[in-house]
């Protein structure tokens, strides 16, 4: 496995503690993209939840292309 894809703030900093990173290391964000000390990559995405979904501050675009871009990025 070659990348990490973290839905919402807790998996995202859930991650970084499990690699022995400090919550500040990165920054939460949708899509954003960190790269952490073993050498693969965490990606971020805003949770899929029925509020963020809603409100659209996580569109079905907006996820698909998170979702693609951890894909390539497992795979590369």
């Amino acid at each position: 496995m070659r990348a990490m894809l973290a839905l919402g703030s807790i998996a995202h900093e859930s991650v970084l503690r499990a690699h022995g990173l400090k919550p500040t290391f990165s920054k939460f964000g949708h899509a954003v993209e960190t790269q952490l000390p073993d050498g693969r990559m965490l990606v971020s995405s805003y949770h899929c939840s029925r509020y963020n979904t809603q409100t659209r501050r996580l569109t079905t675009e907006m996820f698909e292309t998170v979702m693609a871009r951890a894909k390539d990025l497992a795979f590369a």
